[in-house]
């Protein structure tokens, strides 16, 4: 089922139990006729949230989609999981329980080394030539680790409007009479 979060979800501020609102973007069709409608709305929580760390550990954050209301407030209970956020190019969703992490961060930890590596180079070179550029080289190189490892990784931060996937983790029964 595709759903678009009406409200942003952030790993800082996210806390486990917090809610979450989200309606869904495309009407649930079975057997040629409307199960489920365009705009219903569906609720659930934060099941559990993880910040990034310094050194390790990636932002995680949990997702559990628990009721459906539909248009005419008639309300169902389910069982509902995230399974991807479409298009995402920084986000995945990883493990059976598809919990939602960045992608790998390398590539900007190592221009975030290599660049004041460079600079400290180029300046160590204006003073000496050879062993100049090697200490300031060496210096640039100790300072951008530094910052990879005094920083947080990339947190999770899902701003209103943002389209993702849920599946239902049981069947859904509803009531015919109830739907009209």
């Amino acid at each position: 089922m595709l759903l678009i979060l009406v409200s942003p979800l952030h790993t800082t501020s996210a806390t486990p139990g917090a809610g979450i609102y989200s309606e869904t973007a495309a009407a649930v069709v079975q057997n040629n006729h409307v199960v489920i409608p365009l705009h219903a709305q569906v609720q659930g929580v934060v099941e559990s949230e993880q910040r990034p760390g310094r050194v390790k550990g990636k932002a995680q954050l949990l997702l559990r989609f628990t009721t459906l209301i539909f248009p005419n407030n008639y309300v169902v209970p389910i069982d509902g999981a995230l399974q991807s956020i479409p298009g995402s190019a920084r986000l995945r969703t990883k493990g059976e329980k598809a919990v939602v992490e960045p992608v790998d961060q390398i590539d900007k930890d190592v221009a975030t080394i290599t660049k004041p590596a460079l600079i400290g180079g180029a300046i160590g070179s204006i003073r000496s030539l050879g062993p100049g550029t090697f200490v300031g080289a060496g210096a640039g190189a100790l300072a951008g680790l530094a910052k990879v490892l005094f920083t947080r990784g990339d947190a999770i931060h899902l701003p209103a409007g943002t389209t993702v996937e849920m599946v239902l983790q049981r069947p859904l029964t509803l009531d015919e009479n109830r739907m009209r």
